[in-house]
């Protein structure tokens, strides 16, 4: 417990959390140590060097800075039933947040130490009974203590592995691997007309042809990633042809989409019911903390279900979270997708993760809500806060009530109020000292991008203040909507390049040229 109070990155855990991570290492080294002496025991020094090569080979992905989970198959499944593997996945569970649960792992240390008291009691009874200056009895007794302790622990790890897993909230499956494609040069980025530059001329491949949101972060090896929205692919593609969700990885003059094994969307659709039978997810916000050797990234979006045929009839259900583990020059994967709350299609609950931020340790995330109200057409918005370990866990969260942070979500105040509000989805950052809230007022009946500020991530935010203007055209059917701030994104002082997704109210416009399907950039300057 010492250990977890002192080392770098454990001593920000809640006090809970550490005993937990505490636990979970000191349950792998009694596994060990008693794995070492059973085999010591049937063994003898023999024995000994047989269990220093057991854990060195297991730990090899471990010893690599490689999650198992990455590694070409058989790893990704063995790692899981083997000592260091369980004790992996159960810090995973209480440390990170990702995984299926702790319930599992530790079932299969508890089997493993089990095996191993079972085979160093059965081999100091059988050892003394046998007649050790005859080889052959020497042989016959240790083979007992196998043919016994062998079956018995398969037993154990059979009824472990048909135990149902910790349910998540009716979560998606995550797929077992994604793969990046081609690259598509993209020239080099020098400014927003590069960026534009790209958005209308850029064929790219199959796999991506337009989308919306465009949430972005930076990962540690100096590449950005980028999630979208409803996503079209081309007819040339072999899977699904609109996804709920995609993502882009940009680096080196090169784009690449990240495809899952299934060709769908990168985080899967869930059964839902309605028209559709399916809930799919929007991302809302994307942000990066850095790891040794990866980035874990933590990707906010709405369950969406479609409630017609019509390409624009749909409901929010709530939020969710998706975790993805990316090494550094390495491929994104999804290792975790968590629904927050239940389904329930009103607008008047915040959608928690509308917009994310990390500041001094802490996650914040933004809730907007609109109340329903008549000619109330903007979205209000509040703030929760609980540290990143802990963000899959909501009765850790905490929300500001305008003079702590507090429990009962129903108590979070307003930081900026529904009328002449934000947009569902916006971007809150900080910038020389100050934080700012940018937004499209009002969302699509809006036509100005405003910019809130604050002294701190839990407001006040006042001073709204015009940046720009994005009005939508009902004459042509042009859509102009969700402006999202990129602070580094070819940063300059005093100023912060923004994104607007635009669409058009006849589908059939879109699909035949999806680069009116993209977002487009702007540079704002900052009040």
């Amino acid at each position: 417990y010492l250990a977890t109070v002192l080392l770098p990155g454990l001593r920000d855990l809640t006090p809970t959390t550490q005993i937990q991570v505490a636990g979970v290492l000191g349950l792998t080294a009694l596994v060990a140590a008693t794995i070492t002496l059973a085999l010591e025991g049937l063994a003898g020094l023999g024995g000994l060097g047989l269990s220093a090569v057991f854990y060195l080979v297991i730990a090899t992905p471990q010893l690599l800075g490689t999650d198992p989970r990455l590694l070409p198959h058989p790893w990704p499944s063995l790692a899981a039933w083997t000592p260091a593997g369980a004790g992996v996945d159960a810090l995973d569970a209480v440390a990170l947040f990702v995984g299926t649960g702790l319930r599992t792992p530790l079932l299969v240390l508890i089997v493993w130490l089990f095996a191993a008291i079972l085979g160093l009691v059965i081999s100091r009874r059988q050892r003394g009974r046998a007649q050790l200056t005859r080889q052959g009895r020497l042989v016959l007794w240790r083979w007992r203590v196998v043919v016994v302790v062998v079956p018995v622990m398969v037993a154990a790890l059979t009824l472990v592995a048909l135990m149902p897993r910790d349910v998540v909230a009716d979560a998606a499956p995550v797929p077992p691997r994604a793969s990046q494609t081609n690259c598509v040069a993209s020239g080099q980025i020098e400014d927003v007309d590069d960026l534009n530059r790209i958005a209308r001329t850029v064929r790219g491949g199959p796999e991506f042809k337009g989308g919306d949101v465009g949430a972005d972060t930076e990962l540690q090896d100096g590449r950005r990633l980028m999630v979208f929205g409803d996503t079209l692919r081309s007819l040339s593609f072999g899977g699904q042809r609109f996804v709920r969700n995609s993502m882009l990885v940009i680096g080196g003059e090169c784009i690449q989409a990240i495809v899952p094994e299934d060709h769908g969307a990168l985080i899967p659709d869930r059964v839902g019911g309605g028209p559709s039978g399916q809930v799919g997810y929007w991302p809302m916000s994307v942000v990066a903390a850095s790891e040794p050797g990866y980035d874990l990234v933590l990707v906010t979006c709405q369950r969406v279900r479609s409630d017609s045929s019509d390409a624009f009839g749909f409901e929010n259900l709530g939020p969710a979270m998706a975790v993805f583990v990316v090494p550094r020059g390495g491929t994104p994967q999804l290792i975790s997708v968590r629904d927050i709350g239940p389904d329930a299609a009103r607008t008047d609950l915040p959608a928690w993760g509308a917009a994310t931020a990390i500041d001094d340790g802490w996650l914040y995330l933004y809730g907007t809500a609109n109340p329903g109200e008549r000619f109330v057409f903007g979205f209000s918005m509040r703030v929760a806060r609980v540290r990143p370990e802990d963000v899959l866990e909501p009765r850790s969260w905490r929300y500001w009530d305008g003079t702590d942070w507090v429990r009962d979500p129903g108590t979070a105040q307003e930081l900026i109020p529904a009328t002449e509000g934000t947009s569902q989805t916006l971007s809150v950052f900080a910038q020389d000292g100050t934080w700012y809230a940018l937004s499209k007022r009002n969302e699509f009946l809006g036509s100005d991008v405003v910019v809130w500020s604050s002294p701190t991530p839990w407001g006040p935010f006042a001073d709204a203040r015009t940046v720009a203007t994005l009005p939508s055209d009902a004459a042509t059917g042009r859509l102009r909507y969700m402006p999202l701030a990129h602070p580094g994104l070819l940063p300059h002082p005093g100023t912060v390049v923004v994104s607007y997704s635009q669409n058009r109210t006849d589908v059939d416009e879109v699909v035949s040229n999806p680069t009116r399907y993209r977002p487009r950039f702007l540079r704002v300057r900052l009040p």
